[in-house]
């Protein structure tokens, strides 16, 4: 997207304008099954994910161990002992790791005081469908099992993962965590959501939407697109924990948060939606944007309600 074709709502703040204006213009792999292509998409892009790190909040702690057989990053805050929040990275579920999601994770630790257990889940193509979500499930049932779980966090693909890491919990008589946080969450791999065509044109990270469709169907791998535990759009939503979805009106994935939301309600669920009016993908995770911050706080004291904060 050029700059001559943004026009920045007025009631943005100047630093959510300048992102408008000159937003990440990422490389993506021409072949999401080749592992060779998407190892050196990984190797471009990590550092750049972990650029917001250096603003991790004092007193944070991080510690790497396994969980369940499964790599973890657990981030503490000092006191933290308030709850367990379980977090799903995003990366189009074939890139990312913990790390890129520390600054993140660090102030949800610092304002919640709990917990906050990254799972680092197997990527595809090396590892499609169901690897990532039995790692995250067998992590899950370990923590479980020593308390009650106050939180799921995820973004991106880490948010269609959250949710099917908390239908599949369910499904296996666990019991359900407190609550669920989706950031600008992927929940229908098969692209239905009108708004990838009708937002193509004003999202400055996504406008082909080909970059976020052809990683999916790469983790869904042999596995159908509409598969409920891939596309958890397409799962019974009953008895989810209370919910909040932060979402941008710019970004293509717009669709899926309205349209889990509306179903979501209409099974008895819970949902509050924040919709950034200008907003763009993960836009909650910029520290310099004051919307951003405001978001990332609200959140924060979302996911704290159910760590008894």
């Amino acid at each position: 997207m050029t700059a001559e074709r943004v026009q920045v709502p007025t009631h943005l703040s100047a630093e959510a304008g300048d992102y408008l204006m000159n937003p990440e213009v990422l490389q993506y792999p021409s072949d999401w099954t080749d592992p060779w292509l998407v190892h050196e998409f990984r190797e471009r892009i990590h550092p750049i994910w972990c650029g917001f790190n250096d603003q991790m909040p004092d007193n944070t702690t991080i510690t790497e161990s396994a969980i369940a057989g499964v790599v973890v990053e657990t981030i503490r805050a000092g006191h933290s002992g308030n709850g367990t929040i379980v977090h799903l990275h995003g990366g189009m579920f074939c890139s990312g790791t913990p790390e890129i999601d520390r600054y993140l994770n660090g102030v949800i630790a610092m304002q919640t005081g709990a917990t906050v257990v990254s799972v680092e889940y197997r990527l595809a193509p090396e590892h499609p469908f169901p690897a990532a979500l039995d790692d995250a499930l067998a992590v899950y049932q370990s923590l479980s099992e020593a308390g009650p779980i106050s939180g799921v966090l995820g973004e991106s693909a880490g948010g269609g993962l959250a949710l099917a890491l908390v239908i599949a919990a369910r499904d296996a008589g666990l019991d359900s965590p407190a609550t669920l946080a989706l950031m600008s969450p992927m929940l229908d791999l098969t692209g239905a959501s009108d708004t990838y065509r009708t937002l193509a044109s004003v999202d400055p990270d996504y406008s082909n939407v080909e970059h976020l469709l052809a990683p999916g169907a790469t983790y869904a791998g042999a596995t159908p697109l509409d598969h409920p535990l891939v596309s958890p759009l397409f799962s019974d939503l009953a008895r989810l924990p209370p919910t909040l979805v932060q979402v941008g009106s710019r970004e293509v994935l717009l669709g899926d948060s309205t349209r889990f939301t509306r179903m979501a309600r209409a099974a008895g669920v819970s949902v509050e939606l924040e919709i950034l009016d200008g907003g763009w993908h993960n836009y909650a995770l910029w520290p310099d944007v004051p919307e951003s911050v405001a978001a990332l706080h609200r959140l924060a004291g979302f996911l704290g309600s159910g760590s008894g904060q």
